[in-house]
């Protein structure tokens, strides 16, 4: 019963989870990420046993006699730790970045209102963007052009120059 129980929380929390990724808002994205971490957590924790027994801590390993099937296994125990402190740097790292993002916006908002931006020498605007008597230069394209001996030329042109310095 308790199986079937904890089976239908970790697809609530799966479903709940996923739901809330999918939502444009950043508030209900890191609160679905939150309901995914805790629904892993929930997995991690049915693989265990859900009965009490003995910490598996030996102090003589040489006079030991006992059973060690009734030992914990500690590993969910470890997982389920590691996946809380994951979870929660991510998530701390989600809020930030999104903060960030936020900041960002906002800043290319106020300067949008200060001035309007207008792109000059745009290669791939439309052609009727800048109006008729917009200057078709043929040169528009050249800082697209990238040979590889160029680049050896400015290299060695470096070189030399470090050179010469020295």
């Amino acid at each position: 019963m308790i199986s079937i129980v904890l089976a239908l929380l970790v697809g609530m929390l799966f479903a709940t989870g996923t739901y809330l990724l999918l939502r444009r808002d950043p508030i209900k994205l890191v609160l679905g990420f939150t309901l995914l971490s805790y629904g892993i957590n929930f997995v991690l924790f049915s693989a265990s046993r859900m009965t009490r027994g003995i910490p598996p801590v030996v102090a003589d390993k040489e006079t030991f006699a006992g059973d060690i099937s009734t030992f914990v296994d500690p590993l969910p125990q470890a997982l389920i730790l590691t996946a809380i402190v994951i979870s929660f740097g991510v998530t701390a790292f989600l809020v930030v970045l999104i903060n960030r993002r936020n900041a960002l916006v906002e800043q290319q908002t106020a300067k949008a209102e200060e001035t309007s931006v207008i792109p000059i020498n745009d290669p791939f605007a439309d052609a009727g963007y800048y109006g008729p008597d917009f200057d078709k230069d043929p040169d528009d394209y050249e800082w697209l052009e990238y040979s590889l001996s160029d680049e050896r030329r400015r290299d060695v042109a470096a070189r030399k120059n470090k050179g010469a310095k020295s």
